[in-house]
């Protein structure tokens, strides 16, 4: 399918990250990056809130907007549901290829750059004031727009060398999120982790945060019950390395299992960002390997490549 056959009817802002590649736009059908053009005023919005249809406060989106430089469109999804759903997985995809967690307020049925400047264009009096860009577009009379919620908050952990985004990773991260929706639709066990993995850095507190990535990745391995650091460690080990690099994989895990212990048993009461960072990444290097393996292995599985 050409990118001009793709029709982009759902809309998500994604906040803290900035553009770092020359076009305005970058096509990864069915994913699209587009770099934020306007300002949306206030009017804008409570033009929005009186003569569309939103499902939180125009206030709200006001303050959230203001973090915001790019906008990812999805295409090709008729419903609400199945559009989340493919923007849940292009998240998980971001987050394989490095970029840093960010938030999504809301999902649109139209662009920031098509509603920004759509309270003077209702108004003809006002509508010679405008930039020249935002003269044309659309009015309240010509297009009816939609808005509901995804994340109200401005509460996430960032890493904050890793919030640029350039127009090779975004490929990547489009061609992994594809690849994810498959997994999960194969083994839905996934969600899970998907889930956890979306909702660890929005919860601010890093030792909560860090105790919810091991959620996630404990939920790889759901019959371990007994010997579980060591059990876990070896597993992850041997679904993220090969060779050598496994013994050494294993220490980490371990060590860094150690640290959600001590968070959980209430012997530790704070977690370093260096602590978090590290099973951060110790959950993306799951992410990756299931991606690269189109596979999710059982631990009986694993034991057997080990003994293999």
């Amino acid at each position: 399918m050409s990118n001009s056959e793709i029709y982009y009817s759902h809309f998500y802002p994604l906040l803290f990250l900035i553009p770092a590649f020359a076009a305005e736009s970058i096509d990864c059908p069915p994913f699209r990056i587009v770099t934020r053009k306007w300002q949306t005023s206030t009017f804008d919005l409570a033009t929005l809130a009186t003569r569309h249809k939103l499902h939180l406060p125009y206030q709200l989106m006001d303050v959230l907007l203001s973090q915001c430089n790019l906008e990812l469109s999805v295409g090709q999804y008729k419903s609400l549901e199945e559009a989340n759903k493919a923007f849940r997985a292009f998240r998980i995809g971001a987050y394989s290829v490095g970029l840093s967690p960010f938030l999504c307020p809301f999902v649109s049925t139209h662009s920031i750059n098509e509603y920004s400047g759509i309270n003077s264009r209702d108004n003809n009096a006002l509508g010679e004031s405008l930039h020249p860009g935002l003269r044309d577009g659309i009015t309240s009379d010509s297009a009816q727009i939609e808005v509901w919620p995804v994340e109200l908050s401005l509460r996430s952990i960032i890493i904050s060398d890793a919030i640029s985004v350039k127009e090779q990773p975004f490929r990547e991260a489009s061609d992994h999120a594809l690849k994810w929706l498959s997994l999960t639709k194969q083994f839905p066990a996934l969600l899970a982790l998907e889930e956890a993995t979306i909702a660890s850095p929005t919860m601010g507190d890093q030792s909560q945060s860090l105790l919810h990535i091991w959620s996630a990745l404990e939920s790889l391995f759901p019959t371990v019950s007994s010997e579980v650091s060591f059990r876990v460690a070896i597993y992850i080990a041997q679904l993220t390395q090969t060779g050598a690099n496994r013994l050494d994989c294993y220490t980490k895990i371990r060590s860094a299992y150690g640290i959600r212990s001590k968070l959980a048993h209430g012997s530790k009461t704070s977690t370093t960002h260096e602590e978090w960072n590290q099973a951060w990444n110790i959950l993306i290097d799951c992410i990756n390997a299931l991606v690269k393996r189109r596979h999710l292995p059982t631990e009986q599985e694993l034991i057997q490549e080990i003994f293999s």
